[in-house]
């Protein structure tokens, strides 16, 4: 194998060990995002789908064809979940950056009649989210979602997480909070309480378990579509759960009953040394613990 060849393999293999965080981060597209859900929505599983998406709805640098396309998707993720509302804003949001769109002629009865309706809605709502000619693309300011992710929590402890959110144009409906324990399968969602402006939620202490705790905040729209995010179920935030310390073996109630029955061994055997007795000394007898 040629130098250059040799290379050019381990370049190759050296992305497809890379975590899936990684390799999106190399590609520098929201292409692999975006083919990945619509691979998860054509394998049924929709949930995932809906986090894939999510998530790539808040990347930067998606084209007005993309996001036409995630809000498509979303929608019919939403529809397949029986989460209408959902699905209605992903519709509606489809429609505000391309009217005229159609869905493709494949699709169930259910799903045509679904989005007809909606349409009909949106329309007579007056389209909103599509920018008049003379006013020019309306300019949406960012909502900030503002956390410190905490080093570590022990074991079996609930961990609450706190936030707070930055929303001057009033975008954001709720902020929920998306966990897991590990590092796959799929996240839970959680919606969070408000008190003085501080957003929480708790993560169960059963679910707070070694190695790691991965989570996320999504802000959600009126319509429970994700407009800001802090993480993203391809780049979580992570607390570490140590495991627990081993138990020193003297704290073990075995050892000192153990010793106890040693030490009294010991002074017996000693007993009869000193004093001379015929009695046959005591064995010797080696016990060696061991601790977990």
């Amino acid at each position: 194998m040629s130098t250059r060849l040799r290379v050019s393999f381990v370049a190759v293999l050296a992305l497809g060990l890379a975590s899936p965080a990684a390799a999106l981060a190399q590609s520098g597209s929201n292409v692999v995002l975006i083919t990945t859900g619509r691979q998860q929505f054509d394998d049924l599983r929709y949930e995932e789908a809906v986090q894939t998406l999510s998530a790539a709805l808040l990347r930067r640098g998606n084209t007005p064809t993309q996001e036409v396309t995630i809000y498509e998707l979303l929608a019919l993720s939403y529809l397949a979940l029986n989460r209408d509302e959902e699905s209605e804003g992903g519709f509606r949001l489809m429609l505000a950056r391309d009217p005229g769109h159609a869905l493709d002629a494949g699709q169930a009865p259910r799903v045509r009649d679904f989005f007809r309706r909606a349409s009909e809605r949106w329309v007579r709502d007056g389209r909103p989210g599509v920018a008049r000619a003379s006013e020019g693309a309306p300019v949406e300011r960012p909502v900030g979602i503002d956390h410190r992710s905490p080093a570590q929590q022990t074991r079996g402890v609930l961990l609450t997480l706190t936030a707070q959110i930055t929303d001057p144009d009033r975008r954001s409906e709720a902020l929920v909070l998306a966990y897991r324990p590990g590092s796959r399968g799929l996240f839970r969602r959680v919606r969070t309480n408000r008190s003085a402006g501080v957003f929480s939620a708790s993560i169960p202490s059963e679910e707070v378990r070694p190695p790691v705790v991965e989570y996320y905040f999504e802000a959600v729209d009126s319509s429970g579509i994700a407009v800001a995010s802090r993480g993203d179920a391809f780049a979580p935030l992570r607390v570490v759960v140590p495991q627990a310390e081993a138990t020193p073996i003297t704290s073990r109630w075995w050892f000192w009953t153990g010793a106890a029955a040693v030490l009294t061994g010991v002074a017996v055997g000693t007993y009869f040394a000193v004093s001379g007795s015929s009695e046959p000394a005591p064995a010797r007898l080696t016990i060696t613990v061991r601790g977990d």
